[in-house]
């Protein structure tokens, strides 16, 4: 029973909850973030199979990420194994970072911070042609590298409103509004309703209302909002807070043949973790009193994403003459199987009572198989002995090319239809340049530009408003330097400054006809008003690599 209702709650959110309401001519309309987060859409499968390259060794990121034709470090592993060919010892090397993240939303200049130590990378490669003079020479390489990060936080702060409260679609929910208007009935309210098949998971929220008793039934299948007057006002506020990564291993070998013609394979196995926690408050004013009316409500909810993937790179450098390198590498989809689960909690406060009522669901979790897009990276460097490289990369990314692998062929093909519709490739552009004024000490800059996935504007040419918080388009600014310590020690240091734009998201929201206890209602709409929100997200990364040779 599980899989259908899964597989049903696919099909209804792909129809709606993607798209702007004015694209959409259903009878209703809702969605929003505190209505769709529990729920499987593409925006899961972009979101996982991002590669940030500013998060590797200190010199790729100072250089931009552009070393798909450079080679000769550890991040070549990751990006064009090929690379790893050129290299002519024993390497071993290791790479923390600090990273400091501020997110500021349209609506206020307010900001929320996150900061957090990791390691970007860490890795070694051995030859196994000690013999340097050799035709062909073939190495081995064994790396992790962070591939993206889902670390920041926000908060939502809007304008005390009338009417229109995440409450009223809550009743309009329990009156009927995935049930052809016939309603959820009080037995299933009261007997282990998040185990019912016929009550979904955005449905959940108006169950815990129920329970905590905003709600009450009117004896002829409908259900009166009874913790409120008509004319209350209420603030909102949402604050958001995710934590996580997207981490690779690696397992490569490159082939060097006479310094001239590179070639290099990579077998990649990736680590998906990430966490979004969902706080929405609504404070209500305009009160009588004497009566026991609400005060306060805050839904929050967990959303927990969890899975691992499997790739193949093949790559290839060419140096038709020793100042130029040209380099191509080919990504393969990554083959993903990903959990994700849920839980949410609901707190309300009465008027003139401090002890608040806690109500919780039960934990729901999934399996979801998918495939990420494939990738062709292009890359050009020209190098002046050792004094001297600018590398530059292009590389495509066919976002609209994934593939969603579990349940039904209805549902695959569903899936497949949202993804030609709202993806598109993506191109992206990497840069850096590398200067020894001595010869102990290396400068390093670059400049990198990941572009956005999506397209952001309907059929119509209307803006597309999200029921998810996640970035698309980022520039990426970097410098750093690099000491040679001794003949067999290196220590790397870079500082990238990255800009992510927020893509538009709704908090929630409704338009449509209504069920209520007074009788049908034609057309009704509930948001906490103008609620469509972006911004930008801030990231300054310090990352330090600490290589050794022999």
């Amino acid at each position: 029973m599980k899989t259908i209702r899964r597989f049903a709650i696919t099909l209804g959110l792909l129809a709606t909850s993607l798209l702007p309401a004015q694209a959409q001519n259903n009878s209703y309309v809702q969605g929003g973030i505190l209505l769709a987060s529990g729920s499987f859409t593409p925006l899961d499968m972009m979101r996982n199979s991002r590669n940030d390259y500013s998060f590797t060794t200190a010199r790729a990121a100072a250089m931009g990420g552009a070393f798909t034709a450079l080679g000769g470090d550890l991040a070549s592993i990751g990006i064009n194994p090929a690379g790893i060919g050129m290299s002519r010892h024993y390497a071993i090397g290791l790479s923390p970072s600090l990273t400091f993240t501020q997110s500021r939303n349209d609506l206020s200049d307010r900001t929320a911070n996150a900061t957090r130590f990791t390691f970007n990378n860490a890795g070694i490669i051995f030859p196994f042609s000690a013999n340097r003079t050799r035709t062909v020479c073939f190495n081995m390489g064994l790396s992790y590298n962070k591939t993206n990060d889902f670390n920041f936080g926000g908060r939502v702060l809007l304008p005390q409103a009338q009417g229109g409260s995440l409450l009223n679609i809550f009743q309009l929910q329990l009156n009927g509004l995935y049930s052809g208007w016939e309603g959820i009935s009080q037995d299933a309210l009261r007997h282990n309703p998040f185990n019912n098949s016929d009550i979904y998971i955005d449905e959940w929220g108006a169950v815990l209302g129920y329970q905590s008793g905003l709600f009450t039934a009117t004896g002829d299948g409908t259900y009166a909002l009874a913790a409120l007057p008509a004319n209350a006002s209420f603030t909102p506020s949402l604050t958001y807070q995710s934590i996580g990564s997207v981490g690779e291993y690696n397992i490569a070998g490159g082939f060097n043949f006479n310094d001239i013609v590179y070639f290099g394979f990579d077998f990649g196995f990736q680590d998906i973790s990430q966490t979004m926690m969902l706080s929405y408050t609504e404070d209500y004013g305009n009160l009588p009193g004497g009566n026991d009316y609400l005060a306060r409500m805050n839904y929050s909810q967990r959303i927990r994403s969890y899975g691992s993937s499997f790739n193949v790179k093949l790559g290839a450098i060419i140096r038709p003459i020793p100042s130029l390198r040209i380099g191509i590498a080919y990504h393969s989809p990554n083959f993903t199987s990903l959990y994700k689960d849920y839980v949410a909690s609901m707190e309300t406060l009465r008027q003139g009572s401090s002890n608040a009522r806690v109500y919780n669901t039960l934990q729901t979790e999934y399996l979801y198989e998918y495939q990420t897009p494939s990738r062709l990276l292009l890359g050009a460097a020209y190098t002046l002995g050792n004094y001297f490289a600018l590398s530059f990369d292009y590389e495509c990314v066919w976002y609209n090319g994934m593939r969603y692998t579990s349940e039904s062929y209805a549902a695959q093909e569903a899936f497949r239809s949202e993804i030609r519709s709202l993806y598109r490739p993506a191109n992206n552009f990497r840069v850096g340049v590398e200067v020894k004024p001595i010869q102990k000490i290396a400068l390093r800059a670059g400049y990198a530009y990941y572009d956005t996935p999506l397209n952001e504007k309907d059929e119509n040419g209307d803006p597309i408003v999200f029921n998810d918080i996640f970035t698309t388009s980022s520039h990426h600014i970097s410098a750093g330097i690099g000491f040679w310590l001794n003949n067999t020690t290196t220590l790397d240091l870079t500082y990238v400054y990255g800009r992510y734009r927020i893509a538009p998201f709704s908090i929630y929201y409704y338009d449509g006809a209504a069920r209520l206890p007074e009788g049908m209602v034609n057309h009704v709409t509930y948001s906490p008003g103008d609620d469509v929100f972006g911004g930008h997200l801030d990231r300054h990364t310090i990352t330090l690599s600490l290589n050794i040779l022999f």
